[in-house]
C-alpha cells in the first residue's frame, strides 16, 4: 500500500466515525423509527470486527516465528546484536510501563457512569471471570496440555489457557527452530512468510473496503448507547495515550541519548523530521522504512551497516509507542468493564503489552487483532475493542511516530558503539 494509499484510508476511516458519530447523536435527539439503522449499524459493525478477529491467530503465529528468527540473527554481529536487544526490551518494558502507571493516575474510565458501564456491559456482553488464576497458577494457565485446543478455543467463554497458551507455545516452537540447521528451516519461514504477507493484504482490504462502514457502525452503536458521553472518555482515553508517548519521546529519550550517546537530542529530533513526518501521516513503519534510511545515513551522519540493520530489523520489533499503547489501551478497557487487577496481573499485562508490541506488524491497524486477542484472557469480551477502533487511526499515526524515532535513536547509540563516536554532526 503505497504513502498516499495510506492517506486516503485515514480519509476513509475518519469519515466512517463522523457520520457514524453524527447518526447516533441525531437519533438520541430525534425520536424516530431507527430499528433498521441499528440493525445495519450492528451488522456492519459485527461483519467488520468478525473480519478482524479472523485474523487474530494466522497473524500472531508467523508474525512471532518471524520475530524470533530476525532476533536470532542479531547473534551473528555478536556484541552489536546483544545491544540491540537489549536495548529494545528495555526501552519497550519502560514504554509499557509509563502507560499502565499514566493509567493508574489519570483513570480515564472513571468518567463513565454507573449507567453507561452498564449500557456498555448490554452492548459487548458480560465480564467473563478467567475459569483460572492468572497470578497464582500462571504458568500452569499458560502452559498449554494441547495447543490444538486451546488455538481452537482461544475465544471462548470457557477459557483455560486461551490465547496466552498459544503464544507460549510459539514462543517454544520458535525457539526450537532457529536452533535447527538453516537449510531444514528455510522452507518453512518462506512460508511464514507468505502466511505473514497474505494475512495483511487480507487486513489491509478489510481496513480499506469494511473499515470506514464498520468503524461508523460500531461509532454509531457506542453513541447511540451513552450519547455526549462517550466523547469525553474516549477524549481522556486519547490524552492519556498521547501524554504517555510526548513523555516517553520526548524524556526518555532525550535522557537515553544523552547519558549513552553523547548527541543532542534536540539536534536529533531536528534532523529526524522528514522521517518522523512521514511516519505520523502513512502510521506505517514498514511505509517510511525507506525514508528513514535515508535521514539516518544522509541526514543524521550514521554508518549505513548500522542503520541498514539497526533500523530494517527496527520496523519489526522495535515499538515502543505501540508498547505504551497497548499498555493504556488494555487497561482502560479492563476499568471501563471494571475488571480489577492486582500488582501480579498488571507485570502480566506489561509483559504481554511488550510482547505484542514485538510481534506487531509495521503497518495501519497491526497490533489491534492482537490487542482484541488477549482481552478474553481477563475476562473483557474481545468485541470490547470495537470501543476505540474509531480514534485508533490518530493514534496509530502519533505512535508510529515516536516508534520510527526509537529506531533512529538507537541506531545513535549503536553508532557511537561501533565507532567510538557520536555521529558525524555535520551532515544534519
Amino acid at each position: 500500500m503505497r504513502l498516499n494509499e495510506f492517506g486516503r484510508l485515514s480519509l476513509r476511516l475518519l469519515a466512517g466515525f463522523v457520520v457514524g458519530a453524527g447518526l447516533g447523536l441525531l437519533v438520541r435527539a430525534f425520536p424516530f423509527p431507527h430499528e433498521w439503522l441499528t440493525l445495519v449499524a450492528r451488522w456492519a459493525g459485527e461483519v467488520f470486527l468478525r473480519g478482524i478477529f479472523m485474523l487474530i491467530l494466522p497473524l500472531i503465529i508467523p508474525t512471532l516465528l518471524l520475530s524470533l528468527q530476525r532476533l536470532a540473527e542479531t547473534g551473528a554481529i555478536g556484541r552489536i546484536g546483544l545491544h540491540t536487544l537489549l536495548t529494545v526490551v528495555a526501552l519497550t518494558t519502560i514504554a509499557a510501563t509509563i502507560g499502565l502507571v499514566l493509567t493508574n493516575l489519570i483513570a480515564p474510565a472513571s468518567l463513565l457512569s454507573v449507567s453507561a458501564r452498564a449500557a456498555l456491559t448490554e452492548r459487548f456482553g458480560q465480564v467473563v471471570p478467567p475459569s483460572r488464576s492468572l497470578t497464582h497458577e500462571l504458568f500452569l494457565n499458560i502452559i498449554p496440555k494441547n495447543p490444538f485446543y486451546e488455538i481452537a478455543n482461544a475465544f471462548t467463554s470457557n477459557q483455560q489457557g486461551g490465547l496466552l497458551a498459544v503464544v507460549l507455545f510459539t514462543i517454544a516452537f520458535g525457539i526450537a527452530l532457529i536452533h535447527l540447521p538453516s537449510e531444514t528451516t528455510r522452507s518453512f519461514y518462506h512460508l511464514l512468510e507468505v502466511i505473514y504477507e497474505a494475512t495483511l493484504w487480507l487486513l489491509r482490504m478489510i481496513l480499506k473496503w469494511l473499515g470506514p462502514l464498520g468503524v461508523g457502525g460500531l461509532i454509531f452503536q457506542a453513541v447511540e448507547g451513552l450519547g455526549w458521553e462517550i466523547f469525553p472518555l474516549l477524549s481522556a482515553y486519547a490524552a492519556t495515550v498521547a501524554l504517555g508517548l510526548l513523555l516517553h519521546g520526548v524524556g526518555v529519550y532525550s535522557l537515553f541519548l544523552w547519558l549513552f550517546s553523547k548527541v543532542s537530542p534536540l539536534a536529533l529530533l531536528r534532523g529526524s523530521m522528514p522521517a518522523l513526518v512521514v511516519a505520523f501521516s502513512s502510521a506505517s513503519s514498514n511505509a517510511t522504512l525507506p525514508t528513514t534510511l535515508e535521514v539516518a545515513t544522509r541526514r543524521l551522519g550514521i554508518a549505513a551497516p548500522v542503520a541498514q540493520f539497526i533500523l530494517t530489523l527496527g520496523a519489526t520489533v522495535n515499538q515502543n509507542g505501540t508498547a505504551l499503547y497497548e499498555g493504556v489501551t488494555l487497561l482502560f478497557l479492563m476499568q471501563v468493564f471494571g475488571v480489577p487487577l492486582s500488582g501480579g496481573e498488571q507485570l502480566l499485562l506489561i509483559g504481554l503489552a511488550v510482547l505484542i508490541a514485538i510481534g506487531a506488524a509495521g503497518v495501519p491497524g497491526g497490533s489491534l487483532p492482537l490487542l482484541a486477542g488477549v482481552l478474553p484472557a481477563f475476562g473483557v469480551p474481545a468485541g470490547a475493542i470495537a470501543l476505540i477502533y474509531g480514534i485508533d487511526r490518530f493514534l496509530d499515526m502519533l505512535r508510529t511516530t515516536v516508534n520510527v524515532y526509537g529506531d533512529i535513536v538507537i541506531a545513535t547509540y549503536i553508532h557511537r558503539l561501533s565507532y567510538g563516536n557520536p555521529p558525524d554532526a555535520s551532515k544534519r
